[in-house]
């Protein structure tokens, strides 16, 4: 664990359940060999764990906005507010709803791989059927 960061950083991160380096660097808007140089005490990059503490290199961005759906469908079990270190698939199974139902019914998220805190998602019911704005048959097992 890094002792402290060298000036010019924007400061520790603590990983997350879920977390990996490649969608760290992402949320922090850094390439992953950046990241992966600024911690050298992470032997393998390839495996980090909860709890490790890494220096993310880097000018600190602006926090990205909240991304809010307008509304939810009729159907849904409600709206639920993301939390530091949730993934889509977390989420999905917190839940009990197929994953690809979880990522059509928030259109509002545009790479669902890339989620941040704040970000309110629009949460199936487990047991409904949807179907995408293309009009593609979901089914929710």
């Amino acid at each position: 664990m890094p002792a402290s960061c060298p000036p010019g950083f924007q400061g520790r991160y603590t990983v997350q359940p879920g977390d990996t380096m490649f969608f760290i660097a992402q949320r922090f808007g850094v390439s992953l060999n950046a990241l992966i140089a600024a911690n050298p005490h992470i032997t393998n990059p390839a495996i980090i764990f909860p709890c490790d503490v890494l220096c993310v290199p880097g000018p600190i961005p602006p926090p990205p906005p909240c991304r809010i759906p307008a509304s939810c469908p009729p159907g849904f079990q409600g709206r639920y507010t993301v939390q530091p270190g949730d993934t889509m698939f977390f989420i999905a199974q917190r839940f009990g709803v197929n994953l690809n139902a979880l990522i059509a019914a928030n259109p509002h998220i545009t790479n669902p791989n890339l989620i941040f805190p704040c970000d309110v998602l629009c949460v199936p019911d487990p047991r409904e059927d949807m179907h995408t704005d293309n009009g593609e048959e979901i089914t929710v097992e």
